[in-house]
């Protein structure tokens, strides 16, 4: 997975350099990594699956956690988010990682509660 992450993404960095339209090619090749998280969140899903009762999605989780992480992610790329502040500058790695941690938060979040 990690090499078709990183394929696709030097192709979506060649085709920014080639056309000069960063926009499109940038936010896809940040977007390659959510499913990675997803993937590495796979393994607690199937705990849950295994548990008797009904499946819950957990909003809260979601809207507090994986929305500042998908917003740290593309705040370069929103008009509205300058000035930025120096603990928000990062490197692309760190766009990447947030990513990574959204996907596994949002699968998570998927959980089997009983009802009774």
């Amino acid at each position: 997975m990690l090499i078709v992450i990183g394929n696709l993404q030097q192709k979506f960095e060649n085709i920014g350099m080639e056309t000069f339209r960063l926009y499109p090619w940038s936010i896809l090749a940040t977007i390659l990594y959510f499913p990675l998280g997803v993937y590495l969140g796979i393994p607690g899903l199937l705990k849950e699956y295994q548990k008797e009762g009904e499946w819950r999605f957990n909003w809260f989780k979601n809207i507090f956690m994986t929305l500042p992480l998908i917003y740290f992610s593309f705040f370069w790329f929103i008009p509205t988010s300058y000035p930025v502040r120096d603990f928000m500058i990062g490197t692309y790695s760190t766009f990447q990682i947030s990513m990574i941690a959204s996907g596994i938060i949002f699968i998570s979040s998927i959980t089997k509660e009983n009802s009774g």
